[in-house]
């Protein structure tokens, strides 16, 4: 009896310490795909000014746009090789077309917010048929930093055509905030203008469009589930009408 009690004695701080060192996360682990929802790499229109995972993150969204009474199909992988650099492939349809247009590309993270106060990253894609109707390379900048708890970002684009001169400006604004455990909720907005003025103009080329609504993502282990609605508007360069009406998606995120 004696000697059973010693082993225990002896016995119980090896056992005591594995326990000792288990954490919260390895009771519950934390969402893979939390950070990137936090950082605003799932919005529907937003680019991420910071990716801050390693691997390859999936994201799509389909719903309907009543203004252009076309299905919204948003499709993208990014693939973060390296500690900044990212490779994008993107299939959309855009304005009132319903088949998917192709997007390549790359940004780099320049900026850490931990470092200068400001996450920045620019990069550029090559679309095989552009918001101009034509094929188009086009630069951007993507900035965030964070209010609180709130992640506040902004984009600029600058699109120009391989032909004919076409060029289109783009400007995006989002910002996210913590509801709830692994729950963001916020505002997501693009808009997008002609630039170049002179005719021809391609057929069917828009003079401008907007897109604006709420969104709330959820965060689930790998997975998240997003739902996005608002306002989307439109007008032709051919017709002096523009066109108002809702819009709204339900989105699904991966990350591997």
């Amino acid at each position: 009896m004696r000697l059973s009690l010693f082993l225990l004695f002896v016995a119980s701080p090896a056992f005591a310490k594995p326990f000792a060192e288990v954490t919260e996360e390895d009771v519950a682990p934390k969402s893979e795909i939390l950070a990137s929802a936090a950082g605003g790499e799932l919005l529907p229109w937003s680019v991420a000014a910071r990716h801050v995972r390693e691997g390859l993150l999936l994201k799509t969204y389909g719903g309907y746009d009543t203004a252009t009474s076309t299905p919204m199909m948003i499709g993208s992988a990014e693939l973060t090789v390296l500690k900044r650099l990212t490779f994008r492939a993107l299939a959309t349809n855009n304005d009132t077309s319903v088949a998917l247009k192709p997007t390549i590309g790359m940004l780099y993270d320049v900026l850490l917010e931990e470092d200068y106060g400001l996450d920045l990253a620019v990069g550029g894609d090559y679309e095989f048929e552009g918001w101009n109707h034509l094929p188009a390379l086009v630069t951007h900048v993507a900035a965030a930093t964070t209010a609180g708890e709130t992640r506040l970002q902004a984009n600029a684009a600058f699109g120009l055509a391989t032909q004919g001169g076409e060029r289109y400006g783009d400007l995006r604004l989002s910002g996210l905030h913590p509801v709830a455990q692994q729950l963001y909720a916020g505002l997501d907005t693009r808009a997008r203008i002609d630039l170049e003025r002179s005719m021809p103009e391609p057929v069917g080329e828009l003079d401008w469009d907007v897109q604006a609504g709420p969104i709330a993502t959820l965060a689930l282990g790998r997975f998240a589930l997003s739902a996005t609605g608002g306002v989307s508007a439109y007008k032709m360069r051919s017709r002096d009408t523009s066109h108002v009406g809702a819009m709204g998606a339900l989105g699904l995120g991966a990350a591997f």
